[in-house]
């Protein structure tokens, strides 16, 4: 008659109560810490933990191809103990450890946080001496020369080659471009004084100058250059006097004429300038001088030479005659009596008189 031995087991994947001591049981159920494992009861017996010696929970891990990395199965080499391929996820490192005897230290490598698409670094067929390793954009890594020099190039002259080990030198224009060196920093910029050999063109909004004096070589100052179409701003100089109305003497546009005044405008402000009429002191030189729209006053008594009389008044009854080379002098015909002019040859004279002496009469 055949006999039939059956182990305890388990249709979910827990275990038995009490398992004995050399006690086989097996859970059908997947998952937990026995499920579709085949368990031994304890050394002790009784309700200590059982040991898992087997199941398909691992056999189904075997069950593939050696040689082949397969997903939630165990890695198992080829007959040349070799694998396809090694995983590891969430930048674990591949860590090559040192010689036992030198301690317990190792050289890692692991990806870094953020790929952005699968990249596979293919190492070069042979090593070739004294180069470093390089990368194209596949990932094909190679020997590549070490760089034993490079071409310096400027604006002008020729390139010139500069070997590894030399020392390259920045130097800088006397009163135009200054370098300095300090910690591995080159520094290149302007002198305190400059002075600029060629043309200066300077191309913005606003240029400021802020000097104690200025000095300008050019005799002819040329403002509003480029300035085409109808005529529309004034132009010329402002002077701003700090808390007081700034001055202005230049052209204005909408009069048409210069003016000398002051104003609350800016030197940066454009167009139709309200200017309120200041006081020129200067001598004025004209071949014919105009004065309209008002009077003449506060001046000295005008000579001759400037059309006027050298007199600031005249008496009533007086002419005015010239007894001396450009000056005119009032003859004053005051007096209790009447008289009338005479003109004397010998003295070249003009003068009021009342007697006749007589002479020669044609």
């Amino acid at each position: 008659m055949a006999q039939t031995m059956k182990i305890k087991r388990s249709t979910g994947n827990g275990k038995p109560s009490s398992v004995a001591q050399g006690e086989l049981f097996y859970a059908y159920g997947s998952g937990g810490t026995y499920g579709k494992r085949l368990s031994i009861g304890h050394v002790d017996g009784g309700g200590n933990t059982p040991e898992i010696i087997g199941g398909s929970f691992f056999t189904d891990m075997l069950d593939h191809t050696a040689g082949t990395l397969t997903a939630s199965s165990a890695v198992l080499v080829d007959s040349g103990g070799y694998i396809d391929e090694v995983k590891v996820k969430a930048q674990g490192a591949l860590k090559l450890s040192e010689a036992t005897a030198n301690g317990s230290n190792y050289v890692g490598l692991k990806a870094p946080a953020t790929v952005g698409s699968d990249l596979v670094y293919t190492l070069p067929a042979a090593a070739v001496d004294g180069r470093f390793l390089s990368t194209d954009a596949s990932g094909v890594l190679a020997w590549t020369a070490i760089a034993t020099s490079f071409d310096v190039g400027a604006d002008s002259g020729s390139n010139d080659t500069v070997t590894l080990g030399e020392t390259l030198n920045f130097t800088g224009t006397a009163n135009e471009i200054e370098t300095s060196v300090s910690g591995n920093q080159i520094t290149i910029g302007l002198p305190n004084n400059v002075t600029i050999a060629g043309n200066l063109t300077v191309n913005g909004t606003t240029t400021t100058i802020s000097t104690t004096n200025t000095t300008v070589e050019d005799a002819l100052l040329e403002l509003g250059t480029g300035t085409s179409g109808t005529p529309a701003n004034d132009a010329g100089i402002v002077i701003e006097r700090g808390s007081a109305d700034n001055a202005f003497f230049g052209w204005d546009e909408s009069a048409d004429k210069f003016v000398v005044g002051t104003g609350s405008f800016t030197g940066a402000s454009t167009g139709d300038l309200t200017v309120a009429t200041a006081t020129l002191i200067a001598n004025l030189e004209s071949s014919s001088v105009a004065i309209t729209g008002g009077s003449i006053t506060g001046i000295t008594d005008i000579t001759v030479a400037d059309g006027g009389t050298g007199l600031s008044a005249v008496a009533k009854g007086s002419i005015l005659a010239a007894n001396t080379a450009n000056v005119l002098s009032a003859v004053d015909g005051g007096g209790s009596t009447d008289k009338f002019l005479l003109y004397t040859a010998a003295s070249d004279t003009v003068s009021w008189t009342n007697t006749v002496d007589g002479g020669t009469y044609s």
